[in-house]
């Protein structure tokens, strides 16, 4: 320990040159990596000439992989970010131009990937962004014109390249233009076999439609959030959890949840990407915080307080229950900036009665005190009653609707083979904390029960008409408390 304290307090110097501080330049040294105590400093000069020798020998080796030394730092093996990643995408862009501009797909990958590291709402890069919109489009019109430049490889190339063209455009509101290039991406995207993405393509050009029309975009956010769990396993699929394209998009996965009330999955998706990200990118990479200050975002309980007539953060419940203790009230502002815009210090903490609350809609709770009255006795069978309203007690869920007329919720529940119920206020309490996700089991549903038990009691019968010996194994798992919410 004390040999690591001892190299953390010595002065960080350059991992290529050797040299402590500045350059010959006089700029000093950097890092925006992953690296981690002493490693990973070094002179931007140092990076730069560093990655054009070995960009010259991988493409003298098998033509590709020129970008992967201008991107990734060779320590800790991860992405260069913020900084660092914009200086090198243009060293990047100018080695390409002089020594590999005939090239398309190394010209066409470095003009996307120094288009992504400028402010497509900066006045300042407008200009450069220009420029290169038009060197991709000449790029393109060229491998157009003729097949025998046209491969996989390039194609998703060029999809990309249409891709952020759009995304440029669209910030401009240059709504008409935007639509052309994703037309194309999504075009490109489907013949490099990648669909999902293709589907994403489908969304912006839906979204631009409705624009034009002059009607707002409507939001489907169930299919979003079925389209963002498709990219991000396509992601995992070909990257593997581990890695920073896959955090991101389950960082944006994270955000359609929250969004689209599915809070149970998304603090619990936030939770493992923390995890991976603070051990694979380090507590210091923008992504780590980005996940951390998503899942605080997505742990705060909204509940508006009836007799305040305001929206407040319940913390905890007191009194066995009875009372609950909220702070706030919270900015009037969408979510995040609800929660970023909040000044702790002017708001107040409050213990109001638990019925004098009311949940927003996403929030985990726990449903309780169901009684037989929940189940109209026309449909249930006496004997059921008690044991059909008592089995959903302690199942946790989220509120996906709310009827403030008749103040019942709407739960959706996070174990499997429960069907979305609805319940008044007071059978449910607000969850603070999420206990451990329970192991997948096979639920036995009460009537299905039944009717194998009839099932095995009639062939007992029949073989014992016929002479037959048998012996009926039972199921062992009847208890209503693990039946499907038929």
């Amino acid at each position: 320990m004390r040999a690591a304290t001892a190299a953390l307090d010595d002065p960080p110097c350059c991992w290529l040159c050797l040299e402590e501080g500045p350059d010959e330049s006089g700029k000093p040294l950097i890092r925006n990596c992953s690296c981690r105590g002493s490693s990973g400093f070094a002179h931007l000069s140092c990076i730069i000439d560093f990655a054009e020798n070995k960009s010259r020998q991988a493409f003298e080796r098998d033509k590709y992989n020129v970008e992967f030394y201008f991107r990734i730092c060779p320590g800790c093996d991860q992405y260069y970010q913020d900084d660092v990643k914009f200086a090198l995408a243009k060293a990047e862009l100018e080695f390409v131009e002089r020594e590999y501009k005939n090239n398309h797909l190394l010209y066409i990958d470095a003009l996307k990937e120094r288009m992504i590291t400028l402010d497509f709402k900066d006045d300042h890069d407008r200009p450069e962004l220009e420029i290169i919109c038009s060197k991709i489009l000449s790029i393109i019109e060229e491998v157009d014109n003729d097949p025998l430049l046209q491969y996989n490889g390039l194609t998703r190339a060029m999809a990309m390249a249409q891709r952020g063209m759009g995304s440029f455009r669209y910030q401009l509101e240059n709504l008409k233009e935007a639509k052309k290039h994703f037309e194309q991406a999504k075009h490109l995207y489907e013949a490099a076999g990648d669909t999902v993405v293709a589907m994403g393509m489908d969304r912006k050009i839906l979204m631009i439609e409705a624009k034009l029309s002059g009607n707002k975009p409507e939001v489907d956010k169930a299919a979003k959030v079925i389209y963002w769990r498709k990219l991000y396993n396509e992601c995992v699929k070909k990257n593997g959890e581990n890695h920073l394209f896959s955090i991101d998009a389950g960082i944006l996965l994270a955000t359609v949840l929250g969004k689209a009330y599915h809070t149970i999955e998304a603090e619990r998706h936030l939770k493992n990407l923390v995890q991976i990200s603070r051990r694979v990118l380090g507590i210091e990479h923008k992504l780590t915080k980005k996940a951390l200050a998503k899942l605080q975002e997505i742990k705060v309980r909204e509940v508006y307080v009836s007799s305040e007539k305001d929206w407040f953060q319940a913390l905890r419940y007191e009194s066995d229950g009875e009372k609950i203790v909220v702070q706030g009230p919270l900015p009037d502002r969408p979510l995040p900036e609800r929660l970023n815009e909040r000044n702790l210090d002017e708001e107040k903490i409050l213990t109001v009665a638990s019925n004098d609350i009311v949940p927003t809609e996403g929030t985990p709770v726990v449903v309780k005190n169901l009684q037989c009255s929940q189940y109209p006795s026309i449909l249930v069978p006496a004997f059921m009653r008690l044991k059909r309203a008592s089995y959903l007690n302690g199942k946790i869920g989220d509120i996906r609707a709310y009827s403030e007329d008749d103040k019942i919720f709407e739960i959706h529940f996070e174990e499997e083979g429960f069907k979305p119920t609805k319940v008044k206020l007071e059978n449910v309490s607000i969850l603070f904390g999420l206990p451990e996700q329970k192991l997948k089991r096979k639920a036995w549903s009460l009537p299905k029960t039944i009717l194998a038990l009839s099932a095995l009691i009639f062939i007992h019968q029949k073989m014992s008409h016929s002479g037959m010996r048998t012996q009926i194994m039972l199921p062992t798992h009847t208890s209503p408390s693990v039946t499907e919410n038929e």
